[in-house]
């Protein structure tokens, strides 16, 4: 494999490197969207009314969380609402334990609709996209052989 191939396998993200704006770009990429669950037992019903599509959502994981280890509590405005589906949470959960910025909204809401899933949380973790001049620059080398490109802009 390339260094061309191995920037693009790993999304420049997983190499911890600074990588200046005019050679990688920053985008949210869509990686969980689906029901809160619990709601009925935490503070949505006291804030159904006031919630809104597209408001911003807090995830706080919950490693000694006494029925699942790998718990994400959902929050909007300091409420719990509920959590991150169980059979779901572990992926999510590992990200946020190795200091993966997580984003979340709230991408729908009809507690008249459907009652126990009245709320829909959207996630969203931040892609870096190389841009043709890094990428020119590795097309035909190996990683071994290359200078450290970065560090010399």
């Amino acid at each position: 494999m390339n260094q061309k191939d191995f920037i693009n396998t790993l999304g420049l993200s997983a190499s911890g490197l600074f990588i200046p704006k005019h050679l990688a770009e920053r985008k949210p990429a869509k990686i969980y969207d689906n029901y809160v669950r619990g709601l009925k037992h935490y503070r949505f019903l006291d804030c159904k009314d006031q919630i809104k599509e597209g408001d911003e959502l807090t995830l706080q994981p919950e490693p000694e969380n006494q029925y699942d280890r790998y718990a994400i509590s959902v929050h909007w405005q300091g409420n719990r609402m509920g959590f991150i589906a169980a059979y779901e949470n572990v992926v999510l959960a590992n990200m946020m334990r190795q200091g993966v910025y997580l984003s979340s909204f709230v991408s729908q809401i009809a507690p008249k609709l459907y009652p126990f899933n009245a709320l829909a949380v959207e996630v969203f973790a931040e892609l870096i996209i190389a841009k043709p001049p890094l990428l020119e620059y590795f097309a035909n080398e190996r990683a071994d052989d290359s200078d450290d490109y970065y560090r010399k802009l």
